[in-house]
């Protein structure tokens, strides 16, 4: 199944790329009986759409309709989704995309009552992260090794994206986290109350500073929760 799946993703990611879609996962499985192959999709910047996964669909098959010979020993359904709110993080681009956003680890072996471990990614190490952890109401970091990760995912929260004119004014006075593609003045992670804003820049107060933010150095905008 690794060989089909490697297969489809030579196969369909570049095109994908070219368009503006980031590939996120195939995966290949048996569902009720029949074979499955779900190839889920996210758009580079703003948020998948629905007409975005049908257009898709067609594409991604007459792909994989090219691929010879046939790699698929049986029929299969193909899927294409979004990732979800909830989406895996499975491979070390996708941990660096999920940098400075919530995530919950599941731990192979612990002795704990809980196998997972909820925090902010905040660092990606080479021999495994380093998340931010609220308890008893203080920040503690907790390094996570990889031989010690089962599976990781993004965590669910009401956090919103923030793209467009419309979410930066609905955002004002709110608390948000802006990354930015290069750092500014060393920092890469902006957060604090957006304050201002116009078609240029934002402007983001905490207690110690203010920061204003060039629009197009934006690598990733969103509202936050203050917890």
């Amino acid at each position: 199944m690794t060989e089909i799946i490697e297969k489809v993703r030579d196969v369909i990611e570049p095109v994908l790329d070219e368009q503006g879609y980031m590939l996120w996962a195939i995966e290949y499985e048996q569902m009720d009986g029949d074979m499955v192959l779900r190839t889920l999709v996210d758009r580079k910047s703003g948020a998948i759409t629905m007409d975005d996964l049908v257009h898709l669909t067609e594409i991604i098959g007459e792909l994989i309709d090219t691929i010879q010979p046939d790699p698929f020993p049986a029929a299969y359904m193909l899927d294409v989704s979004s990732p979800g709110a909830e989406r895996p993080l499975s491979q070390m681009r996708d941990y660096e995309w999920a940098l400075h956003q919530k995530i919950v680890i599941t731990l192979k072996d612990t002795k704990a009552n809980t196998n997972d471990l909820a925090g902010e990614l905040i660092e990606l190490k080479e021999n495994g992260v380093i998340i931010r952890q609220t308890i008893k109401n203080k920040n503690v970091l907790t390094p996570v090794a990889w031989s010690e990760i089962q599976g990781s995912k993004l965590a669910l929260v009401q956090d919103r994206s923030l793209n467009t004119d419309e979410d930066f004014n609905w955002a004002l006075n709110k608390l948000v986290q802006v990354s930015t593609y290069q750092k500014i003045d060393g920092e890469k992670v902006f957060k604090g109350e957006l304050v201002d804003f116009d078609s240029d820049q934002l402007v983001i107060e905490n207690e110690d500073q203010t920061f204003v933010v060039p629009r197009n150095a934006i690598a990733k905008a969103r509202q936050v929760s203050t917890d």
